[in-house]
């Protein structure tokens, strides 16, 4: 049963997403997130039924329905080969195998965490509230800013030009 409904549940973000412009920005809150580079569009959700899924303004949006406790409580995998913002609240990102981007913006709030490597032209990250992310790979232009104990690692990460400063919190 969970199957189907995990498969019901990714047919109809692709259909959604093929109906429109593709899905490029996304949104998560309260889940442990896999990038998977993809030809093919795809989302799988482990338990569905456990958080709201919605597109919204050209946002795919995945949110948990109970935040109590500890995060991250679900996993989504999505296939795609073009990302351009992805916003994480109490998640974790994982993408291990490099993507290739123009420009892309991560956003990371209230504790998140993640690994992501990346070919980028331009690469926006913000990282607050605790949150920790960890890039590899090479971009052009690293715009990076950190806010309130956050720390982005960016040993593993070629720039050819950084901006980063860390924002004070009042």
């Amino acid at each position: 049963m969970k199957k189907i409904t995990l498969l019901l549940a990714g047919l109809g973000f692709c259909l959604l997403s093929q109906a429109k412009e593709p899905v490029r920005n996304f949104y998560f809150a309260g889940y442990k997130v896999v990038l998977i580079p993809s030809d093919t569009f795809r989302v799988e959700v482990e338990n569905p039924e456990l958080g709201i899924q919605e597109l919204k303004d050209g946002t795919l949006s995945f949110t948990l329905k109970d935040t109590n406790g500890p995060m991250p409580k679900d996993v989504v995998r999505i296939y795609t080969n073009d990302v351009r913002k992805i916003s994480m609240l109490y998640s974790e990102l994982k993408a291990d195998k490099p993507f290739s981007v123009d420009s892309l913006s991560v956003s990371l709030t209230a504790g998140s965490k993640g690994t992501m490597n990346v070919k980028a032209k331009y690469l926006q990250v913000s990282a607050g509230a605790g949150s920790q992310l960890t890039l590899k790979g090479e971009t052009d232009v690293l715009d990076c800013k950190t806010k309130g104990n956050s720390h982005v690692n960016l040993q593993g990460l070629k720039a050819k030009k950084k901006l980063c400063k860390e924002l004070q919190t009042k």
